[in-house]
């Protein structure tokens, strides 16, 4: 850029090492497109779940628990019939480090509870894997009547909606 032309707002310096020249510089100037368009796709979709269509949290984790739970069990089951391994699932999902005293807590009983449900959608027991099927889906229609900010009261405008 020649000295001679004049910069927007009369900065000194180009734009993109006024934002800190790295990866967010290129997401937010747009230079990562793809990388852009996908943040932009997320945060419209997790905006119009929660605001437009007034979704709310605890229904979402159950519905994503519901779903993987049912694609492990089918590829559990789906590998013993035609004699393929069984989906390998890591025993340590979430990194200790990354959380500090008061969440080590939370952090062991969420992989415990992960492990129990890894162990469930096994397919060993029928009977428990459907009893954990309903009653993720009863947490998830009683969720559907609290609030996404705070999962302990119920909010003003949120009515039972059964999915």
């Amino acid at each position: 850029m020649s000295s001679g032309q004049k910069k927007l707002f009369g900065r000194e310096r180009p734009l993109r090492d006024v934002l800190g020249g790295g990866k967010v510089a290129d997401i937010v100037l747009w230079r990562d497109k793809r990388l852009s368009a996908a943040i932009l796709i997320a945060v419209t979709v997790v905006w119009l779940l929660f605001e437009v269509m007034e979704y709310n949290l605890l229904p979402l984790l159950c519905h994503i628990s519901i779903a993987a739970m049912l694609l492990v069990f089918i590829w559990s089951n789906g590998a013993a019939l035609l004699d393929l391994t069984p989906p390998k699932i890591p025993e340590l999902i979430l990194s200790e480090q990354a959380f500090r005293k008061g969440a080590l807590l939370f952090h062991s009983y969420l992989n415990h509870s992960l492990s129990i449900l890894h162990g469930i959608a096994g397919g060993n027991d029928l009977r428990l894997f459907l009893l954990t099927l309903v009653s993720l889906w009863i947490v998830s229609a009683i969720g559907s009547c609290c609030s996404s900010i705070n999962l302990l009261f119920f909010g003003e405008h949120n009515h039972c909606r059964h999915s």
